[in-house]
This record gives C-alpha cells, structure tokens and sequence, in this order.
C-alpha cells in the first residue's frame, strides 16, 4: 500500500512539473489582466484616464441601470445567436459531406472550409469590402439580374458583420461537428434505413443526438468568439453597429475612461461565462 502510494505522489509530481510552466504562462498572460481589469472596474473615474482609489460599485450601477448599455449588450447577444444559429445549418451539412464522402478532392475541399483561419481578421475582412460594397460582385449581380434597381446596403450595418463573422467563424463550428460525426459508425444509420426510417428520421433520431457533443463544443466556440469580436465589427459595421468590444474600444480611446471600460468587459466576461455554464448542463437536463 505504501509503494502504491509512493509511485502515485511521484507521478503527481511529475505532473505537477510538467504542468507548471504552462500555469505560470496562463497566470501571467491571463489571470494577471483579468485580475487588474475587475479591480479597475470597482474604483470611480476621476476624469479623462484618471482611475480613483476608493472602491465602489458605481460603474456596475450604472451600466446595468442605463438602457443604452443594456441595448449595447443585448446587441451584442443577439449578433452571436445570429452566428451560431447560421454557422449550424450551414456547418453541419458541409461536415457530414466532408466526414462521409470519398471523393479524391476531398482534402482539398477541407482545406478550403478551414482557409479562412489561415488568414489574419483584417486582411479577410478587407477581401469582403469589394464583394459587399455599394459597387462589389453581390450588388454587381443582384443589379445585372434586375432583381434591385439600387445597391443594396451589406456594409456598415448588421448584416455586413454578421457575414464576415459566419465566414471567419464556420470552421470552427465544421470542426467541431466533423470530429463527432467520424466517430459515429455508417452502420447505424444503414440499419435505421434497413428498418424502413427515412433519411430525415434517422438524421433526426440518429445522428443528430449522437453529434450533439459536437454541436455543443461549436456552439460555445462560435458564440464566445462571436461576442468579442473586435475586427469585423469595426471594419464591416463601421460606426452603425456598436458591440461590447467596440464600446469597450470607444471607452478606452475616445471617452478615456478606464473603469466603465473594465466594467463593461467584466460584464461580457461574465455573460459568457453563464451561458457556457447553461450550455454545458443541457445534454444533462435532457438525458
């Protein structure tokens, strides 16, 4: 018994070791900052980046009582259900066809669904700008078919960002779905077909519950990284569509106010941190 639990406290700190520059790096570069960010929230702003000394819960008040903050968040919300929701129905057919297919080209065909990550958020946002401009490719065809007499608006509002984010967001989303997808055996679906299922029921019944890990892990991905987005809300929303970080932004550079610009990124923090936690407990309320 002793030797067993002589090899155990060496293997722990063996471990402990291995894992400590790794914790070190994380406190540091992570832990530090938020740290320092929540504090600066909890002290009042004595003018253009003059941060107080004493600690209060004004800030938070007043964010949380202003209507045009709460619209700012509520926005910010909803532009990532938006993403998430298209990033599933477009993600998870091209996931399945790319796990199930056998053609020759099909690596070519995952290289460019996971392009988009090889590519810095500014240059990709920058290739959007002639294909959604007032005189890009989309209005270029909508005005050569006769479909619109004038160009149509995809930039500088809601729907030029939430475009740029589902491209730069969907290969997380295929990701996710395509490593649960492969682990799901063809069998099964050949025997719900065999016993007279139809191809939608046995999706329905079959496949889709067997991929929810996946949809869950994309859905936290996508949605996390949707409403912190900084670049393409800048670039494609211009100043028409206010998010959390671009509000952050604005606290920062422009108002030079250090504290409501910590605690509006506190607030983000922490509704991301609730709805990580809601969506990780529904596969256990359903089961």
């Amino acid at each position: 018994m002793a030797t067993t639990l002589t090899r155990t406290r060496a293997r722990f700190d063996q471990w402990s070791l291995l894992l400590l520059p790794g914790l070190l790096a994380l406190t540091v570069t992570f832990f530090l900052p938020m740290l320092l960010i929540a504090s600066n929230s909890l002290h009042p702003n004595l003018g253009l980046a003059a941060v107080g000394s004493s600690w209060t819960l004004e800030n938070y008040a007043k964010f949380l009582t202003d209507p045009f903050y709460l619209e700012i968040l509520v926005e910010t919300l909803f532009l990532g259900a938006v993403v998430v929701t298209v990033c599933m129905f477009i993600g998870y057919p091209v996931a399945y066809v790319l796990v199930r297919s056998r053609y020759r080209w099909k690596s070519v065909l995952v290289f460019l669904v996971l392009s988009p990550l090889m590519i810095s958020a500014v240059i990709r946002n920058l290739g959007w700008i002639p294909v959604l401009g007032d005189h890009g490719v989309f209005n270029w065809v909508l005005l050569g078919l006769g479909l619109v007499r004038e160009p149509v608006q995809f930039m500088g509002n809601f729907l030029g960002v939430v475009i740029g984010l589902v491209h730069a967001l969907l290969p997380f989303m295929v990701l996710s779905l395509m490593t649960v997808i492969q682990r799901i055996d063809p069998e099964l679906e050949e025997a719900s077909i065999s016993l007279g299922a139809r191809p939608f029921e046995t999706f329905w019944r079959i496949v889709l519950p067997l991929s929810r890990p996946g949809l869950l892990s994309g859905y936290l991905l996508v949605l996390t990284i949707a409403i912190s987005a900084f670049v393409t809300p800048g670039m494609l929303g211009g100043k028409r569509v206010l998010v959390m970080a671009t509000f952050v932004e604005q606290q920062i550079r422009t108002a030079l106010n250090y504290p409501f610009a910590a605690t509006a990124a506190v607030i983000l923090m922490t509704v991301a941190g609730v709805l990580t936690v809601i969506a990780l407990r529904l596969p256990d309320t359903e089961s």
